[in-house]
């Protein structure tokens, strides 16, 4: 089956699967952040992002987990010893907001799916956040259940 008489879901499925692999090294980036400053002890807090992840219909319902996640718990703005960059909670704040609307932006874009209405596009938006969560999830329960040293999410 070709691009062009490929279902619209179909195509947004494979869109979101290549970016999802194109950000496969930076979720685990985050994911061993995680695993270095949450530890085994805060799996809860893992869970509970991927459960609002998967549940929501919105993109805020994620970033407001993240948000008040960060504001009210210290390791969620811890950074990595010896590194100057910024806590797990802002990157993956940033990443959430950032990174991925520009990877939405690329595939609702024109030379890609031209997706123009709003609604599909934010749900372009949250199943790159499904995919990005899923990811680092993996890599943080990896990380703290074989003991292995986090690579410190550099």
């Amino acid at each position: 089956m070709n691009s062009g008489t490929m279902n619209p879901e179909l195509k947004i499925i494979r869109e979101v699967s290549d970016q999802a692999e194109n950000f496969y090294n930076e979720a685990v980036k985050l994911g061993d952040h995680a695993a270095t400053t949450l530890r085994a002890s805060h799996r809860s807090q893992m869970t509970g992002l991927e459960n609002i992840a998967e549940s929501t219909f919105k993109t805020s319902d994620v970033l407001d987990y993240v948000k008040k996640q960060t504001a009210r718990f210290s390791y969620w703005r811890q950074t990595v010893p010896d590194s100057q960059e910024m806590g797990f909670g802002e990157r993956l704040k940033n990443i959430l907001e950032g990174d991925l609307a520009r990877r939405r932006d690329t595939i609702c874009g024109d030379k890609k799916l031209n997706i123009q209405d709003m609604q599909e596009r934010r749900r372009v938006h949250l199943l790159l956040m499904r995919q990005f969560i899923r990811q680092m999830v993996v890599e943080y329960e990896y990380q703290v259940n074989f003991g292995n040293k986090p690579r410190g999410g550099r």
